[in-house]
């Protein structure tokens, strides 16, 4: 059996993860062959987030948590580093926490590694994509994805705001970490 882990970022979700956790969870229906697990990685929420994804852990063998310095970008980095070096994946992935993207998307991206690639992005920008923000963050990820393509490409990607992510091992151990721009010495 292949092992998905979807890495879920959390600082104050104590309303969602229980929720969030259990349709993620639930997806494993939808790929046979595959095992989904999931990995919290929570910054030190105030709310007891870090409490509820605890206990969450001791309760069901496929929910694994971890805490980290606060930041989206380091839960996302370190929670993948964990995920690569302790519960061995065959497909990484990640979603928002918050419900944001529906936990649907997960056999869709598994369906791209799948079929070859090493990278799979979900986006509300394509045909069969919903976009619910509100007018505000339509904006922002409007502009932000207008903004990294002509800066950096490719063309084919329409949202680099969307966590909705998956991809495999071999194409994370290729990144380079220190480059991160929160740790580029300048």
């Amino acid at each position: 059996m292949r092992k998905v882990v979807v890495v879920l970022p959390t600082f104050n979700e104590k309303a969602n993860i229980t929720k969030f956790t259990e349709e993620v969870l639930g997806q494993e229906k939808n790929l046979p062959g595959y095992r989904i697990e999931v990995l919290i990685v929570d910054s030190h929420s105030p709310d007891g987030t870090g409490e509820i994804a605890k206990q969450l852990a001791r309760e069901n063998s496929r929910i694994h948590f971890i805490e980290v310095d606060r930041g989206l970008g380091v839960a996302l980095i370190e929670g993948h580093k964990y995920s690569l070096k302790n519960l061995k994946p065959d497909i990484m992935a990640q979603l928002d926490a918050d419900g944001q993207v529906e936990s649907s998307i997960i056999p869709r991206l598994v369906k791209v590694i799948d079929a070859g690639f090493d990278l799979a992005i979900g986006s509300r920008f394509v045909p069969g994509g919903r976009n619910e923000l509100s007018p505000s963050r339509k904006f922002f990820t409007t502009a932000s994805s207008i903004v990294c393509r002509i800066l950096m490409g490719p063309w084919e990607i329409k949202e680099f705001t969307n966590s909705a992510r998956a991809f495999t091992p071999k194409l994370f151990s290729k990144m380079n970490l220190e480059r991160l721009p929160w740790r580029e010495k300048t």
